[in-house]
């Protein structure tokens, strides 16, 4: 219950120093999700050993681009020397910098080309980004970047039936890509000659089309 209260429900400052002085990591790293942290709250958790609350303050509105360096090369060097939690923060949380989607468009762009995926990931959920912003997330090394950019209301058929041709679909994720108005349909057939039953592309990369 206080791991869901510590996610979720709007913390008072006496709130929030009583759940830090918990001894329990999973109560720590639920606070450290919120979303509603005060940049002072936000400060009290910079010090914590723990890479999940590193990453998740590492993602607050509330920390400069020096501050957030720091933590992630923290929880790199530890993921470096076999730390699992760190792999978990850095590859496996879902936690993501939600108010980034709600920031003024100028302040959004700053993070086109931010080196954490994290961020171009929510940078390319927003819908009213310019052209040009368009064109680098399409073209941005991770996939997941390119797959998030591509549900934008006008993604170019051409870019939709490249990815679903080179990565497939992924079922869990609904619309479908293929469902997407823009979709060229009547490419579908083309697929039928793909070499792969699922999809082309590397095997790491494939998914079911």
């Amino acid at each position: 219950m206080r791991v869901n209260v510590a996610r979720y429900v709007p913390l008072t400052s006496e709130q929030f120093a009583q759940l830090m002085r918990s001894e329990e990591e999973e109560v720590h790293q639920a606070v450290a999700g919120h979303p509603h942290l005060s940049a002072e709250m936000v400060a009290r958790l910079l010090d914590i050993d723990d890479p999940l609350v590193r990453i998740a303050a590492a993602q607050s509105r509330h920390v400069d681009a020096e501050t957030r360096d720091r933590l992630y090369a923290l929880v790199e060097a530890e993921r470096a020397d076999g730390s699992i939690e760190a792999e978990v923060a850095l590859s496996w949380n879902f936690a993501e910098p939600d108010w980034l989607r709600e920031a003024p468009l100028t302040e959004r762009m700053t993070y086109l080309d931010c080196q954490y995926t994290t961020f171009r990931r929510v940078l390319a959920s927003c819908h009213d980004l310019p052209e040009e912003a368009w064109r680098r997330l399409d073209n941005d090394p991770e996939l997941v970047v390119r797959r998030a950019a591509a549900r934008r209301p006008d993604t170019p058929p051409e870019v939709l039936e490249g990815l679903v041709r080179a990565h497939g679909d992924v079922f869990h994720i609904r619309p479908l890509l293929v469902d997407h108005p823009n979709f060229p349909r009547h490419m579908l057939r083309t697929f039928v000659d793909e070499p792969s039953p699922t999809c082309a592309g590397p095997p790491a990369t494939r998914r079911r089309c």
